[in-house]
């Protein structure tokens, strides 16, 4: 897996292209942490070359966004694949976190108050 972050007004993206899969969940773990220690607030996961996630990493972005819930901060995801779009869908997982089709909707969708 590799992550890019980039920072858009207040928000932080992080582009993710691989697999979110156990096996790297150590370098996804590391650039939230980063982010969040930085003061970010807004975070958006590009998902657009995620090829495959697993259940744990289903488990990650559900507590990734309790965390950030539990600190005023918002997380949402944007452009998922159509596979991992679908896997997303069936754990529930796009009730906790917003998921938008372009950057401009997610930065926009960041600058609303979390609902919950």
């Amino acid at each position: 897996m590799h992550i890019t972050e980039r920072r858009v007004g207040d928000a932080t993206i992080l582009d993710l292209v691989g697999e979110l899969t156990y096996a790297n969940r150590s370098t996804f773990k590391g650039s939230v942490e980063r982010s969040k220690q930085a003061g970010c607030r807004y975070l958006i996961l590009n998902m657009e070359s995620v090829r495959f996630l697993d259940s744990s990493a289903l488990g990650m972005l559900a507590l990734l966004s309790q965390s950030l819930k539990s600190s005023e901060g918002v997380i949402s995801l944007l452009n998922p694949q159509s596979y991992v779009r679908e896997i997303i869908t069936l754990a529930n997982l796009h009730r906790m976190l917003p998921v938008y089709k372009t950057e401009q909707d997610a930065l926009a969708g960041a600058k609303l108050p979390a609902v919950g």
